[in-house]
């Protein structure tokens, strides 16, 4: 019996455009009004993924956010959120010194600040994509999970340049390597190599690669508030599509992976669902609850 949904955000539950489409969120709606909890678990930190819990009316009916892969979780009912990790300076300079060499975007992410070093060797490629889009003169140069270049400042409005890791602040959430997909593939191993056995490395995307506290995942988080609201994790059902969903797609009793996944992440998939375009999740939790698309 599904007494949970938790879902990934990015490529998952939001269409490429960052959008719920309107049979998913009907569908999810109507589950909440079943009594089954929902749970937006994320890379994401609370100020953007607020909007679409408002959208879900998750405060109303007892929804949680997971924010940043497990640093925190907030209680939307209570408007309470508790923060469990932070990576510390001293270890997001070291980060940033390691990562340095290999030529890729770097970016320091906070709740609501972004510290990023963009090398040299990347700006034609960005300004390339700026003018294949046409995109204005003062749009935004760093990347995101899906594209090189990307406008961050709804979630992170207070956004630096920098040129070294002495210019982070005290407390970070995560800091992600991001590249062409085929270039951070090549340079993987090699950073993997680099930080692996200090840090926690998991593509959320092809070309973006998250960085953290060992120790912090989706799944532990989910645990623990399973445990908390007196849920079996048997009657969990999890959505993903990239790494740092592994431990929640583990976690949970049923592991639905997106069609559009990561190939290694399907690995763990129960059950392979259509596309964060095609309504993976509505389409799933039609099967499992008494509840009809519009």
């Amino acid at each position: 019996m599904i007494k949970l949904i938790a879902t990934d955000m990015d490529g998952t539950l939001l269409k490429s455009d960052n959008t719920i489409s309107p049979k998913t969120k009907h569908i999810l709606i109507e589950a909440q009004k079943q009594g089954v909890r929902l749970v937006l678990a994320s890379g994401r930190s609370y100020r953007k993924l607020m909007q679409y819990a408002q959208e879900l009316e998750m405060p109303k009916y007892g929804g949680y956010l997971i924010e940043v892969n497990g640093t925190a979780v907030y209680d939307l009912a209570n408007d309470k959120r508790t923060r469990y990790h932070e990576l510390k300076k001293a270890d997001a300079i070291k980060i940033f010194n390691a990562l340095k060499p290999f030529e890729v975007e770097i970016m320091g992410l906070g709740d609501d600040s972004l510290y990023d070093y963009i090398p040299k060797s990347l700006i034609a490629l960005k300004q390339e994509y700026r003018r294949k889009h046409q995109l204005p003169e003062d749009y935004p140069w760093t990347a995101g999970a899906f594209s090189i270049v990307f406008d961050n400042r709804k979630g992170y409005p207070n956004q630096y340049m920098i040129q070294s890791g002495e210019e982070y602040p005290q407390g970070l959430n995560k800091i992600a390597a991001i590249h062409e997909a085929a270039v951070l593939r090549e340079k993987l191993p090699q950073l993997q190599a680099t930080l692996g056995q200090d840090y926690w490395l998991g593509l959320t995307s092809p070309a973006y690669l998250e960085i953290m506290e060992k120790g912090v995942s989706k799944g532990n988080a989910l645990t623990m508030l399973c445990e908390q609201l007196h849920i079996d994790t048997a009657d969990v059902i999890a959505f993903g599509d990239g790494e740092n969903d592994i431990e929640m797609l583990k976690t949970a009793g049923t592991a639905v992976v997106m069609e559009n996944a990561l190939e290694q992440v399907k690995a763990y998939a129960d059950i392979v669902c259509p596309s964060n375009e095609n309504d993976g999740i509505a389409n799933t939790l039609m099967k499992y609850l008494a509840i009809q698309g519009k």
